[in-house]
C-alpha cells in the first residue's frame, strides 16, 4: 500500500490516495466526535500536544468536554481501525523500533517520506481507506518540527474536521425520516421553517406568546423559538435583559446561571445577531436539573421582528457535546418564510 501527494500544498495541507483498485470503499465507522489516533507510546506525548493545539475548543456542561476525543492506539491495530471517520497516524521518535515510524514508513513512498521528514510533516487528505472519512498522517523530524506547523495548520485542519462533522451528521439527524408533519404545521401556522428530526414533539406553540417550544427525550433536550415586534439587537444591554429574562418567561421553570455565561455579537446567515452561551439550571423544583445552552438573537428587517433561537440539554454525568453539536445544526436551519 501506499499514498502519493496529488494536489498543490499552497492550497491543501496534502493529500493522499489509497490504491485501492477496483474495491469498493465503504462508509467510514466510529463516532463523529473522536479521532483515532495511532502511535506508539514514545510519540504519545508529542502527539497529543500537536493535537490539543489545533483543536482547543471547549464545551461547558457544566464540566469542561472538548469537541473531540483523542483515543490513542499502539500501531498494531491499525488495520482494525484504519476505516474509522478520523484517523491519525503518527511518528516523531526517528528510532527504528518505534513501531509507528515503521507504520508510517509503510504507509508512505519514500520520497514523501522524506519530505515530510524533513519539511512540512502533516498531510491530510479524505476517502482514503473508507468513504465520509479524514485521514492524517504525521511523519516529523522531532517535535519542534511538528509544533511550529500549528498556527499556519491550525484553521485549515479544524475547518476540514468541522466540514466532515457537519456532513456526516446532518445526513444522520435529517434522514428520510424527519417529522416533515410537524415541519409543515409550524411553518403554516407560524411563518418559519425548520427541520426537526424523529422524535421531536411539540410542548407548547401558541402565537399568542410569540413561543413555540419543541422537545425529545434520550437524551432531555429542548429547543425554543421565540420573536418580538422590533429591533431587539442594535442595543446590547436591551439583547443582554431580554436573553437573560427569556427561559423563566417562556419555559416558567428555568433560569441561566452566571457560571460560564457568555454573549457576544455574532451572525445568524445573513443576520447581525448576538450569540449566548452558558448554563441553565431549574428554578424552586424539587428535583434539580441543569445543563448547557446556546442562543442566537437576531433581527429580520423585512418583518421587523427580533428572533430567539434557543436550545439545551439535560444530560449528566455524561457526554453532551455531540448533542449540543446537532442541536446547532438543528438551530441553523431555521428560515423565515417569505410572504
Amino acid at each position: 500500500m501506499e499514498f502519493y501527494q496529488k494536489l498543490n500544498l499552497s492550497i491543501f495541507i496534502g493529500s493522499l490516495l489509497f490504491l485501492v483498485g477496483c474495491e469498493t470503499r465503504r462508509e467510514a465507522l466510529g463516532s463523529d466526535n473522536e479521532i483515532r489516533v495511532i502511535c506508539s507510546e514514545l510519540d504519545k506525548k508529542d502527539i497529543r500536544k500537536f493535537l490539543t493545539a489545533i483543536f482547543t475548543d471547549t464545551i461547558y456542561t457544566p464540566e469542561p468536554e472538548p469537541l473531540y476525543y483523542l483515543k490513542f492506539s499502539d500501531p498494531e491495530t491499525y488495520n482494525n481501525l484504519k476505516t474509522q471517520a478520523q484517523v491519525v497516524v503518527a511518528a516523531v521518535a526517528r528510532d527504528p523500533g518505534n513501531s509507528g515510524y515503521q507504520l508510517v514508513k509503510r504507509l508512505l513512498p519514500p520520497d514523501q517520506f522524506a519530505d515530510t521528514e524533513s519539511a512540512d510533516p502533516v498531510i491530510l487528505s479524505k476517502d482514503v481507506n473508507a468513504l465520509k472519512q479524514l485521514f492524517m498522517v504525521i511523519n516529523a523530524g522531532s517535535e519542534e518540527q511538528l509544533m511550529e506547523t500549528v498556527k499556519s495548520k491550525k484553521n485549515f485542519i479544524r475547518k476540514q474536521f468541522f466540514d466532515q462533522f457537519v456532513d456526516r451528521q446532518s445526513r444522520y439527524i435529517f434522514g428520510d425520516d424527519r417529522n416533515k408533519k410537524l415541519e409543515d404545521s409550524l411553518e403554516t401556522e407560524f411563518g418559519w421553517s425548520l427541520k426537526i428530526p424523529w422524535g421531536w414533539e411539540i410542548i407548547r406553540a401558541s402565537k399568542d406568546s410569540k413561543f413555540v417550544w419543541i422537545g425529545k427525550e434520550m437524551p432531555f433536550q429542548w429547543i425554543g423559538i421565540g420573536w418580538e415586534e422590533g429591533n431587539l439587537v442594535d442595543d446590547e444591554l436591551k439583547a443582554g435583559d431580554y436573553i437573560w429574562s427569556w427561559p423563566s418567561s417562556h419555559y416558567g421553570n428555568i433560569q441561566f446561571n452566571d457560571y460560564k455565561f457568555e454573549m457576544k455579537k455574532s451572525s445568524y446567515k445573513d443576520h447581525q445577531a448576538w450569540r449566548a452561551q452558558g448554563i441553565w439550571e431549574t428554578i424552586d423544583t424539587k428535583e434539580s436539573k441543569g445543563g448547557p445552552f446556546r442562543s442566537y438573537v437576531f433581527y429580520n428587517e423585512n418583518n421587523n421582528r427580533t428572533y430567539h433561537l434557543n436550545y439545551l440539554i439535560h444530560r449528566p454525568g455524561r457526554d453532551k457535546s455531540i448533542f449540543m453539536r446537532q442541536l446547532d445544526l438543528i438551530i441553523k436551519t431555521f428560515s423565515i418564510s417569505q410572504s
